[in-house]
Formats: C-alpha cells, sequence, structure tokens
C-alpha cells in the first residue's frame, strides 16, 4: 500500500516516521446510472429479493473504486452500494431478525428500517462476503465494514433475555463473517460502531467483550469507528477495546477529541475523520492540514489513517469525490 511518509521531529529533538495513510470510512454516493438501474429494479420485483445483475454491479464498483483511487485514497471500501440501509441490509441476511417500520437514523435526513429480532439469530448464508469478494478483484486494498452494539441499539429485541445475550449474538454471527471474510483475503476489517459514543458505562463492557468474539481466531487488522460526535462519553474506556485502530470524528467532535488524545497518549493506531461527509461545504485545505498537524502532534504512533468523519452516502456523487481530493492534497503539499 502506497502511503504519504513524514519526518517529525518530537519534543525531545529526535526524529521518527509518521505514516498518513487515506482511507474511506464506509458508504459511498451511487453513480446516477446505477441510482436508476437499482430504482427500476425495485419496480419490476416489488416482492422478493431483487436480483441485481453481477456485470451492472461490477461496473458500479469500479467506478467509485477509481474515483477513491484518482481522489488519493489508498485504503478503500467498497462504497456499500446495494445497501437499502445501514442496518437492513445486514439484518435481512441473518435468519432471526423481521423488518419493521421507518425509523430516523440518528439526526440525520435518512431512514432505516427497525430490525425486530423475533427468534434464535443465525448465520446461514454469507452477509457481505461476495461484495467484498468482488471489489477484491477490483482494488486489492480493501477494507469490510460489519457492525455489531449499533445493529443491537437500533433494533428492536423480542427474544433474547437481556441485552448482554442480544449483543453477543450478533457478536457470534460476525465472528463467523469476519473469519470467511479473513479467509477470502481480509486484511483490514472495520467494525461500524456509531451508537457506541452514546453507551452508558456498563454497556461499554458488554460491547468490548462482543468486539473480543467479533475477533476471535481472525488475524486480520481491526478497526472500531466512532461518529456523529465526540468520543468524551466512551473514555478512557474506548481504548481497552481489543481493536488495532479507532476511528474518531475530527469533524463533529474536534476540539474535545483533541483534548482526548492529549490527555490519553494511546499506543493504538487513530482513524480521524477531517472532512466533513455530511455537508457539501468544501473544507479549505489549510484548515485541513492544521487538523492533522493538531493530530499528530497528539500521537504516540507511527501510522495515522484520515478519513471522511462518517460514510460518504449524504453527499451528491461529484462533492463526494472533491472532498477525497482536498483531504488527499493536503498531505500530497506537506
Amino acid at each position: 500500500m502506497s502511503k504519504i511518509e513524514l519526518v517529525l521531529k518530537t519534543e525531545s529533538q529526535s526524529f521518527r516516521k509518521m505514516e498518513i495513510i487515506p482511507t474511506t470510512i464506509g458508504s459511498y454516493p451511487r453513480p446516477d446510472w446505477f441510482k436508476e438501474y437499482l430504482r427500476r429494479l425495485e419496480g419490476l420485483q416489488k416482492e422478493g429479493e431483487k436480483e441485481i445483475e453481477r456485470d451492472r454491479y461490477r461496473d458500479a464498483l469500479i467506478e467509485i473504486l477509481n474515483e477513491q483511487l484518482n481522489s488519493g485514497i489508498r485504503l478503500f471500501t467498497d462504497g456499500q452500494l446495494i445497501w437499502q440501509d445501514f442496518l437492513c441490509y445486514l439484518c435481512t441476511k441473518i435468519d432471526g431478525f423481521e423488518m419493521s417500520g421507518l425509523i430516523r437514523y440518528f439526526d440525520n435526513n435518512v431512514y432505516y428500517r427497525m430490525p425486530v429480532a423475533k427468534e434464535k439469530l443465525e448465520r446461514r448464508k454469507d452477509i457481505i462476503v461476495e461484495e467484498f469478494k468482488l471489489a477484491k478483484e477490483i482494488q486489492p486494498e480493501i477494507k469490510a465494514v460489519i457492525s455489531c452494539f449499533t445493529i443491537a441499539e437500533l433494533s428492536k429485541n423480542e427474544f433474547y433475555g437481556n441485552k448482554k445475550e442480544f449483543v453477543m449474538a450478533i457478536a457470534e454471527i460476525m465472528n463467523q463473517e469476519a473469519k470467511k471474510l479473513a479467509e477470502n483475503g481480509a486484511r483490514y476489517i472495520q467494525i461500524d460502531e456509531p451508537s457506541l459514543l452514546y453507551a452508558e458505562k456498563e454497556d461499554l463492557q458488554i460491547a468490548r467483550e462482543a468486539v473480543k468474539v467479533i475477533r476471535r481466531g481472525i488475524g486480520a487488522k481491526f478497526f472500531l469507528a466512532t461518529y456523529f460526535r465526540d468520543a468524551e462519553k466512551i473514555f478512557p474506556e474506548i481504548l481497552e477495546f481489543p481493536v488495532d485502530v479507532i476511528g474518531l470524528d475530527f469533524v463533529e467532535g474536534y476540539e474535545k477529541n483533541l483534548e482526548l488524545l492529549k490527555e490519553y497518549r494511546t499506543e493504538k493506531e487513530i482513524q480521524a475523520g477531517i472532512v466533513d461527509g455530511r455537508n457539501t461545504k468544501m473544507e479549505n485545505p489549510e484548515e485541513v492540514r492544521e487538523r492533522i498537524d493538531n493530530i499528530i502532534d497528539r500521537l504516540n504512533t507511527e501510522i495515522l489513517y484520515i478519513s471522511p468523519n462518517t460514510g460518504l452516502e449524504f453527499l451528491p456523487y461529484q462533492k463526494a469525490s472533491e472532498k477525497l481530493r482536498v483531504m488527499c492534497n493536503s498531505i500530497d503539499q506537506w
């Protein structure tokens, strides 16, 4: 994987190298032609699972992966192009869930169908493995994206006796999926957990145990992604989660997250969300560079991942690539 290397001087005047790796965090806007294709397909098949033509999907994947590459990204995601929403796509592939009514997704103008656990949850088929394999054929450096605690928090449990049982059932399923992803070449697996930022202390222990279950027996590099606000509520507990990289939002939670990094000088690598994935207003490259500088000053590691603070599905297609270019150009000019 190519990356930007900076030579940094520490307070003790010794030098060290910092690798800055631009990445995406999850979703990416669909190309207009692919959105129209999916609309037509949905109109033709109002009942049952939609059959998406592999060649059409592959063409869309090639397009958005090339957009990421040409923008300067070096660790990619498949853009979740055929996910109906963040939860529905994952949960419809897990036996035991039924989809209910539409609920607003955090404070965004998008909605998801609430999954309801009606019976024991089981993974009887692959969830995102096929999409990962296809994306990896096109671009080898692909980061697979799953979730656990957030699925439980945004779902309704009508089967398990308590929250811990519910979360652990999902964790076991995600461990099975992560193992299959690793068997098919996944070297990077991101666990998306925006709900973690709202969790009470007792729930953090459950979430931590769930992550331990998810990565059990898997040698891939694990990312834990949080976004939509600062991480004050879950520090320093999040530093004890068994992951390699912690994703923090340096748009919605810039000042507070900087303070947390300074106070807790973690040895974990950081994935810093430094451009706004929900606002079309374009960042000033100088301000982006300043953000990166301030983050680096608070790191003890030799690698920094930079990304949008959220998935980019909230933006128009062209704006998404412009945001990535601004982000990546900010380190090219160092």
